[in-house]
């Protein structure tokens, strides 16, 4: 289990740099194309379908990154009051629903890229020849790598606090 968290941290870590760094890459550009569109240069006419697969990548590829650092959204208020034992439940309910919500999710992403393929959709009023189903893809990769991802720390919770670990690593982390 512990060489598998490993190898799905490296690809979160991965998939989350490649992430940023399209989205670095999308400011500079954005930037480049509104400026030469402004000064009446040429500029590409697709700014905005390229800053939609960005964000669609974006979205969808950080965030098995945030699983691994604990940085999803709960009520943290009474948490810390609680002794650890019942902060270790909360944590592995914590982890249940987000799980549930990574399989969901992939399983909806993935049906959604599927009937495109089947149906041969492109992407809409685009000058890009793209097939819609390829980006769909890319997104439905991030989402089966958060379930997944979710999945482990869960597991990792639940032994850690089967054997009577003092914390998992998923609460470490926060």
């Amino acid at each position: 289990m512990t060489f598998f968290r490993r190898l799905l941290a490296r690809l979160a870590l991965w998939m989350a740099w490649v992430s940023g760094l399209l989205f670095l890459l999308l400011a500079f550009y954005m930037t480049a194309d509104g400026l030469s569109r402004t000064l009446g240069g040429p500029f590409t006419g697709v700014s905005d379908q390229i800053a939609a697969m960005v964000l669609a990548l974006g979205a969808t590829w950080a965030l098995a990154l945030g699983v691994n650092a604990g940085t999803h959204v709960r009520s943290d208020v009474v948490l810390p009051l609680l002794p650890r034992a019942a902060r270790r439940v909360f944590d592995i309910f914590a982890l249940f629903g987000l799980a549930s919500l990574g399989w969901l999710l992939a399983y909806a992403f993935y049906v959604m890229t599927m009937e495109s393929y089947d149906i041969g959709a492109m992407l809409p009023q685009s000058i890009i020849e793209m097939q819609l189903y390829i980006p769909q893809a890319v997104s439905t990769f991030g989402m089966l790598i958060f379930a997944l991802t979710a999945t482990v720390a869960l597991l990792d919770a639940l032994l850690a606090a089967r054997v009577g670990v003092r914390g998992s690593t998923y609460s470490q982390g926060q």
